[in-house]
């Protein structure tokens, strides 16, 4: 059987804030025809990830498949000469995580040393979030 490979945007160019404003973040996107033998993955840009001392956690239909990686161990000086720019990630998964048809992505704020309650949360951004994935042909 042949299998192929595609894709689907989740997240365009516009970003998304994850923080105070938005402590937990979710998106619907569909993988119809998915091949649940073969590996998936999501590719991401994420920027600000800067004060936390924790990765944040990537889950797909409430199933944790990896963690954004922090900007860890930096200067204060370091934190904002880095804060602005994107960085891509990625996350590998199997593909039976995956629904053949509709999934639900989750991603949840994470805090940092010396938050209050007035800022909980390292505030980030996500954008061009994309999961690539086999398909049945």
């Amino acid at each position: 059987m042949p299998v192929l490979c595609d894709f689907i945007q989740i997240v365009g160019d516009t970003p998304v804030t994850i923080g105070d404003s938005q402590a937990v973040w979710e998106a619907n996107f569909n993988t119809g025809g998915r091949y649940s033998s073969g590996t998936a993955f999501l590719i991401f840009n994420i920027r600000g990830l800067t004060y936390t001392n924790k990765n944040v956690n990537v889950k797909i239909n409430n199933k944790n498949i990896g963690q954004i990686a922090r900007y860890g161990g930096l200067s204060n000086e370091e934190r904002n000469n880095i804060a602005g720019f994107w960085y891509t990630q990625m996350i590998a998964m199997n593909g039976s995580t995956l629904n053949d048809g509709k999934n639900e992505i989750q991603i949840e704020a994470v805090g940092f040393p010396g938050s209050d309650n007035a800022n909980k949360f390292d505030d980030f951004q996500l954008k061009d979030v994309m999961c690539f994935f086999h398909q049945s042909a």
